[in-house]
């Protein structure tokens, strides 16, 4: 893939999920992005900010958010083209965005619903053949 490849894929797939172009992306120092890949980001208007060399805790969130993905979604499976592997972080960010239990909020999901009374049948709801899994009462 080109980098003319790679930025068209960047801005499609920000344009399909309906977000605004971003101004600025920020992005470690690896060596496949070059002076090529900068300078098509920035006739796309976006703006390459790197972040200093050998400084893992400056972009520490977005490691950990990469770690949590692999290990709990990729590492089960073998993504055999560009769509399957869109698929496969589309449903997981579903799952991390709004089904996930967080545990400053109580071990409530992130998407705020509060657990209906605790009495009641407790379902299995399921992403990507049972990979990703989250439990809740049924509504009574």
């Amino acid at each position: 893939m080109t980098h003319r490849d790679a930025t068209a894929c960047l801005c499609e797939a920000v344009r399909e999920a309906g977000l605004p172009l971003p101004t600025v992306l920020v992005r470690d120092n690896d060596s496949k992005f070059g002076e090529p890949f900068d300078e098509e980001l920035e006739l796309q208007g976006i703006k390459p900010e790197r972040l200093p060399i050998q400084a893992p805790l400056c972009n520490a969130h977005m490691e950990r958010w990469i770690q949590s993905l692999r290990k709990e979604c990729l590492d089960h499976f073998v993504p055999v083209g560009l769509k399957h592997l869109d698929h496969l972080v589309s449903e997981y960010l579903i799952h991390y965005d709004r089904e996930r239990p967080h545990q400053s909020l109580g071990n409530r999901p992130l998407a705020g619903h509060d657990p209906p009374d605790q009495w009641g049948e407790v379902v299995c709801r399921s992403r990507l053949a049972g990979v990703l899994r989250h439990y809740e009462r049924k509504a009574a």
